[in-house]
């Protein structure tokens, strides 16, 4: 204590020693800023200040001044301090007093310092104890952290091995978690190098563990726990090895189990009336861990497993197709057979074989497209395929559907098949497993390639039955398939399913299946046009029976048939547009000219020959054939940009059967004997080809040639109508005008007869009534179409009245001075053009 109390006096005496100083140093700061102050207060006085600017200020006596005014204050200031001397003293002992108090209050304070220094040093020796405490917990926690995940990746659960082992406990979620749990123990215990020889996803793994356990910022922490696992081998380990027996067991009988549960599954996609999907969805992709816990722990059992679900699939999914295509075929109205055709003879058309009417119905219904083409619609909408039994009754009055309808529901149901089983086998068998699982087998192919193929030939396994079957089915119905509109619509069905599963759903595995339902639609089609173009090119009248003035069934046929082709095509676009199916780069035929039908319809056949002989059937042209870009528009070229194409040949093909259904129109008129009758034959079968194609709306070139045909030929019946009546007349006129024109070039003069004009005005007054009621009575007889034959007649008494004005100019320009008395006997225009109206 002594020498505490000598430290702390030295301690002071240096503090006083500092002091000290400082107030030295403070008191003369502090007079220099007084003298400064002084001189300043000195020289603020003006009279001072005023003296020693003028030098009239005398230093020594004003020096004395202040000593005796200095002198006389200090004696003031004794005698006050005097007066007081009593006070003072009393301060003094106060002042003293206090100086004793400090004193001790001093010492009592040292006393209190020198007490609390010793309890500073025992607070740092508790410190530095608690420090040390602090370091072994953390390190006990540590090692407890470490013990316990090491026992929780090896350690198995009563739960765990309970739900493994016994049979009663089903495949479920839980199990399904806990093979996983039990494949991860697995990992940990098998670990040869790294056990802990973690990799850097375990490791990371624990770290965070350990991170949940302590704290979230105590990183270090994380790190020591981590270090003190590396090293390990769990094997190397009492734990590990007593596990590693276990572990192995239940892990084997895991994968029975696994391998059981799905085979068992799969096993029920065998049973009939069984719902695939539910199946699918529930019981297989709903645990596709497992599969991949096969596919790492077991690749045998999981190639096993693959190849049963491929080989129950295909046969699942080929006796399905079957079953569906058997009961669809029950519903086909099979529309047309091999004679229904454009030229058919006339016993086919007949109701029996001892009848002799011919029945209407069968007319144009082979050709006649109606509804059917709503079958694109339905694949274009995505509506469901045809469920047999919704259409079969048990009276046996099924409901009948063309058989493009069934090729449509065939089709959309193997599309929903393929994307189905295409989607759930890329989940179920997972490509990322399988490539992983045989990494090693492969090289110098990416992953992706690796996958696509696998996929490729897990499709390829499951649908090569059905697809063969698929094609087995329609070649045999294409064996005995002639009708030109279902063969076009399925084409179609085939382009329109194409795309949908490339630019829709994405999925390509049908491509090579698309193309060979092509190659088969085609050719067949090709075939049957060639036939129908055969059946008219080879037919005459004798074959189909007898040929009157009304329209012939030949020509509804055909232009059904031509209207439908057309409207099929064009599906999707604008009809109206589009030139229709024949090209406008052939000659037009004039019918009557027998040179000129045979010149064309020779080259007509020898274009077609040349075509055949070097084209080979594009199976990709059905995309422009489908699209309309193959039909000829108003403003089309006249040559293919695709020669050789399927599409391009469906154009050629009818036009040629146009040339010839023209030809073969020529070669039934030829059987009238009376040339009038010849024009109202063709007349009446070109008017129901264009009213065929104004009830269709196919607008194009086919029918501006069409009108133009029935134009000359309305013309020659007016012509041959009005001789008829009024033959002397017109060949009056006619001889007159040309008499007339030779006139005025030669400068003749013009002679008539008189008396003959005068026979030809008596006659024309006394006969025209009856000759205009005549000319109605033809043609409402001659023409079924009204409205063709309103035409008609307007355009007769039109010319009827051309003529007769024709003949009274000619009256005039002979007779202008004196006209004869006959004159008066001429009817008036008016007078005609009146009547006309009553008709027309």
């Amino acid at each position: 204590s002594v020498m505490v109390e000598h430290y702390h006096r030295s301690a002071d005496l240096a503090e006083s020693s500092n002091k000290r100083d400082e107030f030295i140093a403070d008191s003369t700061t502090a007079q220099e800023k007084k003298l400064s102050t002084d001189l300043s207060l000195f020289l603020s006085d003006p009279n001072i200040t005023k003296s020693l600017a003028d030098g009239s200020l005398d230093l020594i006596s004003y020096s004395s001044i202040i000593e005796s005014e200095l002198s006389q204050l200090e004696a003031d200031c004794i005698s006050i301090y005097q007066d007081h001397s009593s006070s003072i003293s009393a301060l003094h002992s106060e002042i003293e007093a206090c100086d004793v108090v400090l004193s001790s209050l001093q010492e009592m304070l040292l006393g209190f310092q020198a007490d609390l220094g010793g309890l500073s040093n025992d607070i740092r020796t508790l410190q530095d104890q608690s420090h040390a405490l602090e370091t072994q917990l953390r390190n006990r926690k540590l090692t407890e952290k470490g013990l316990r995940l090491f026992l929780e990746k090896i350690v198995v659960s009563p739960k765990l091995a309970n739900v493994i082992c016994n049979n009663d406990v089903p495949v479920n979620e839980m199990y399904m978690e806990l093979v996983n749990v039990l494949n991860k123990k697995y990992y940990c215990v098998m670990q040869q190098e790294v056990g802990y020889n973690l990799n850097k996803d375990q490791i990371s793994s624990l770290a965070k563990t350990a991170t949940n356990l302590e704290s979230n910022n105590d990183k270090d922490s994380d790190r020591d726990t981590v270090g003190m696992l590396q090293g390990i081998d769990p094997a190397e380990t009492v734990a590990g090895r007593e596990m590693k027996t276990h572990i192995e067991k239940l892990r084997l009988r895991s994968i029975a189990r696994t391998r059981d549960y799905f085979l068992s599954k799969i096993a029920e996609l065998r049973k009939t009336k069984t719902n695939t999907r539910m199946i699918q969805i529930n019981s297989l992709l709903k645990y596709s861990p497992l599969m991949h816990f096969l596919a790492d722990a077991a690749p045998t059992i999981y190639n096993e497993v693959h190849d049963v679900y491929v080989e129950s699939m295909s046969k699942t999914l080929h006796a399905l197709f079957r079953t569906y295509h058997a009961q669809l075929i029950r519903l086909d109205s099979h529309i047309a057979n091999r004679h229904d055709l454009i030229a058919v003879e006339e016993s086919s058309l007949r109701e029996n074989v001892f009848s002799t009417r011919v029945n209407l119905n069968k007319r144009g219904d082979t050709f006649s497209l109606g509804e059917r083409v709503n079958v694109l619609d339905c694949v274009y909408n995505h509506e469901k395929p045809l469920i047999a039994h919704e259409h079969v009754s048990g009276t046996g009055e099924d409901k009948k559907f063309p058989y493009e309808m069934i090729f449509r529901s065939i089709m959309t149901h193997l599309m929903d098949s393929v994307t189905n089983e295409f989607v759930f086998t890329k989940k179920f068998f997972s490509s990322e497993i399988r490539t992983k699982s045989n990494s090693d087998a492969t090289s110098g192919t990416s992953e992706v390639e690796i996958n696509e193929s696998r996929d490729r030939n897990t499709f390829d396994q499951i649908f090569a039955r059905t697809l063969s079957l698929l094609l087995e089915q329609l070649e045999n119905y294409l064996f005995n398939c002639y009708d030109c509109l279902a063969l076009l619509l399925m084409i179609k069905v085939t382009h329109a399913s194409r795309r949908i599963m490339h630019y829709d759903r994405k999925i390509r595995v049908l491509d090579n299946f698309f193309h060979r339902v092509t190659m088969l639609l085609w050719p067949r089609l090709k075939m049957v046009m060639d036939a129908q173009l055969r059946s008219v090119r080879n037919t005459n009248a004798s074959r189909l029976g007898g040929i009157e003035l009304h329209p012939h069934y030949i020509s509804r046929r055909y232009a059904e048939f031509t209207c439908s082709i057309s409207l099929i095509l064009n599906k999707g676009n604008a009809v109206g547009g589009g030139g229709g199916a024949v090209s406008g780069g052939h000659k037009r035929q004039q019918l009557g000219g027998g040179k000129d039908r045979a010149t064309s319809a020779a080259a007509a056949r020898d274009r077609r020959l040349n075509s055949n002989a070097g084209t080979q059937v594009d199976i990709d042209a059905e995309s422009r054939a489908s699209s309309g870009s193959s039909i000829h528009g108003d403003n089309a070229s006249t040559s293919s940009s695709h020669r050789g194409s399927a599409g391009d040949m469906l154009v050629n093909d009818l036009s040629l059967i146009t040339e010839e259904t023209i030809c073969l129109l020529d070669r039934l008129a030829d059987e009238h004997l009376l040339s009038k009758h010849r024009v109202i034959f063709l007349i009446n079968n070109l008017d129901q080809i264009l009213q065929v194609f104004q009830e269709r709306r196919v607008q194009g070139r086919e029918t501006t040639r069409f009108v133009d045909l029935l134009m000359k030929q309305r013309e020659l019946f007016v012509e041959e109508e009005l001789l008829q009546s009024y033959s002397k007349m017109i060949a009056f006129i006619q001889q007159t005008e040309s008499h007339m024109s030779s006139r005025n070039t030669g400068g003749g003069k013009l002679d008539l007869n008189q008396t003959v004009v005068e026979s030809l005005v008596r006659d024309f007054q006394m006969n025209w009534k009856r000759g205009i009621e005549q000319i109605n009575h033809d043609v409402l007889t001659y023409f079924s179409n009204f409205r063709n034959g309103m035409e008609i007649l307007k355009q007769v008494l039109t010319q009827l009245l051309l003529y007769y004005t024709r003949f009274q100019d000619i009256i005039r320009k002979a007779w202008r001075n004196k006209p004869p008395a006959f004159c008066k006997d001429l009817v008036n225009t008016t007078v005609i053009l009146a009547e006309i109206k009553k008709y027309a």
